[in-house]
C-alpha cells in the first residue's frame, strides 16, 4: 500500500466497519454473555412506551457477524423488526439486513439505533504538530484548519487522532432516529492501534485498525448523556456463577467497565 496514504485513507478503503472477521482478533462486550443485548432490549421497550411506538425496531449499525441480533432473537424480539447494517454480507439469521456503508445506507428508525464499537472504526486522520501523518509516520501536508481546531478543543494541542469526522457520522446516525433512542458504545479516546489474534499491535497492513472515540465531542454534536458501562450494568442481578463472572468482566473499570454509552433520546 502506498506509504503516502494517510491513515484516514487506509481506514476508509475498508468502509466504516470491519471487512474481515473482527471477532477473530478481539473480544467485545457482546461476546461475553447476553447482558448487553438485555440492556438494549429493555431500553427499546422503555423508549417505545415513552414515545408511543407500537412496533419498535432495533437497528444494529456495524452488526458484524450478527452476534447481538442473534441474542435479541433468543430473548424473544421479533426478527422482522431486527435490522443489521454492515459492509459484510448478511448472516444466516431470520432478521432484516442492509449491506452497505453507514451512515448513508441506514433507514429511518422508530425504536433503538445501536452502534456497538462502530465509531472506533470510522476513518480518522492522525496529526502531529499540525501536520497530517502518512501511514509510514511521515508528514504528508498540513491538517485542515477545522481538524486543528477540533484537536485544540478536545485534546488541548495540535497532535493526536482527529475525531471530527466521527462527530459528523454520529450526527447523521442520530438524525435517522425519528422516535426512540440512538446509542453508541465505545472505548474512550486513544491513539491509533491494531489488533491481531487477540493482541494489541501497531497499525499495519492486514490487521484490524481502530482508535478510541472522543465521546464528549460526539455528545456535543447531538446532545445526550454519557454513562460508563459499569454503571449501565450495575443493577443487573446474575443468575448463577457464570453470569457473575461475566458481569465482573463487563463491569471492570480498567477494561470493559470503562466503555462509554452515549444515549441520545429522539426527537
Amino acid at each position: 500500500m502506498d506509504a503516502e496514504l494517510t491513515w484516514s485513507q487506509v481506514m476508509g478503503a475498508r468502509g466504516f466497519s470491519h471487512t474481515q472477521r473482527a471477532e477473530d482478533h478481539f473480544t467485545t462486550s457482546v461476546d461475553i454473555g447476553d447482558h448487553v443485548a438485555r440492556v438494549v432490549l429493555a431500553r427499546c421497550l422503555a423508549a417505545a412506551d415513552r414515545h408511543g411506538i407500537e412496533q419498535p425496531w432495533i437497528v444494529d449499525v456495524g452488526a458484524g457477524g450478527g452476534r447481538l441480533l442473534g441474542q435479541l432473537l433468543d430473548l424473544g424480539f421479533p426478527g422482522d423488526r431486527l435490522l443489521g447494517v454492515d459492509v459484510r454480507a448478511a448472516p444466516d439469521l431470520p432478521v432484516q439486513w442492509v449491506q452497505g456503508v453507514a451512515p448513508d445506507c441506514v433507514p429511518e428508525v422508530r425504536g433503538v439505533l445501536f452502534c456497538h464499537e462502530f465509531l472506533d472504526d470510522v476513518a480518522v486522520e492522525v496529526v502531529e504538530d499540525g501536520q497530517v501523518l502518512g501511514r509510514d509516520g511521515a508528514p504528508v501536508g498540513p491538517a485542515e484548519p477545522a481538524d486543528v481546531a477540533w484537536l485544540r478543543r478536545w485534546t488541548g494541542g495540535d497532535s493526536g487522532v482527529v475525531g471530527r469526522h466521527r462527530d459528523q457520522v454520529w450526527r447523521t446516525l442520530v438524525s435517522r432516529v425519528v422516535l426512540g433512542e440512538a446509542i453508541a458504545v465505545d472505548y474512550v479516546a486513544s491513539d491509533l492501534g491494531g489488533h491481531w489474534h487477540g493482541r494489541r499491535c501497531a497499525p499495519a497492513d492486514g490487521v484490524d485498525i481502530s482508535a478510541g472515540v472522543e465521546v464528549r465531542s460526539c455528545r456535543a454534536a447531538t446532545g445526550g448523556r454519557i454513562v460508563p458501562q459499569h454503571r449501565i450494568l450495575a443493577d443487573v442481578v446474575p443468575r448463577g456463577a457464570q453470569e457473575a463472572a461475566e458481569l465482573a468482566v463487563l463491569r471492570d473499570r480498567s477494561g470493559f467497565g470503562a466503555f462509554q454509552w452515549l444515549i441520545t433520546d429522539r426527537p
